[in-house]
Parts: structure tokens; C-alpha cells; sequence
């Protein structure tokens, strides 16, 4: 069984990964195309690891209503993912940079608030 502690720590890595990818679309040096790519990889690595942690964390998988609720804003945010990364790969944001930072941005303030309204759920879950 998850617990608290070990989904906590888990969305703790998910949001320091979060974070430093949030910080390469301002970049203007060469690393930055390859360091997108392994953030965006890392990204989905510890996101995955999170979701496979948070489905054995009994007071969400328990509750029906919210397992649910869970499963249904993952999948708006991959899709919001996806559907940056499909318009906006790494060759491609030199383009446009500024409507890549814009869309780099609306995804970034989509996944804070799946990741806020998780961590509310955890924390507010009792042990």
C-alpha cells in the first residue's frame, strides 16, 4: 500500500522536474533544445511513477467519485501535453518564440493546478 508520504514525495519530484522545465523556454543558449527533451522526458517518467503511486494510495483508489475525478483531469493534462509537444517540438521553437512561451505557459499553469489539486487531496487524506 502507497503511503502519504511516499505520493507526497513523489509529486515533490514531480514538481521540482516541473519547475526547472519551466525555466528552459526563456533560455537562449544551444543546451537548451536538448535539455527540453530530457525534461520533458523526465517529466513524464516522474509523472507516470506519480499516477502508478497515486492509484495504490487507498483514501483515492477507495473513493470511486474521486478516483474518477483523478483519472479524468490526468487525461485532459496529457492531452494538453501532447498537444503542445505535437505543435511545439524541440526543433520547432525557434519559430515562434513567443507563441511557444505562451503555449509552454498555459500548459505549465494547467499542470500546477492538477498538481495543487492533488496535493490538497493527499494532504487532506488521512494517513
Amino acid at each position: 500500500m502507497t503511503t502519504r508520504a511516499q505520493l507526497l514525495a513523489e509529486l515533490d519530484a514531480v514538481d521540482a522536474v516541473a519547475r526547472q522545465l519551466a525555466t528552459i523556454p526563456a533560455r537562449r543558449d544551444l543546451q537548451r533544445k536538448q535539455d527540453l527533451i530530457a525534461a520533458r522526458r523526465e517529466l513524464a517518467g516522474r509523472m507516470a511513477a506519480a499516477m502508478t503511486i497515486g492509484e495504490r494510495f487507498a483514501p483515492i483508489r477507495q473513493n470511486e467519485s474521486l478516483y474518477v475525478e483523478l483519472r479524468h483531469r490526468v487525461n485532459v493534462l496529457r492531452a494538453a501535453i501532447a498537444d503542445h509537444q505535437a505543435q511545439w517540438s524541440a526543433v520547432a521553437i525557434d519559430s515562434d518564440d513567443e507563441a511557444y512561451l505562451l503555449s509552454a505557459s498555459s500548459v505549465h499553469g494547467q499542470a500546477r493546478a492538477f498538481m495543487s489539486w492533488v496535493r490538497q487531496i493527499v494532504e487532506a487524506s488521512p494517513e
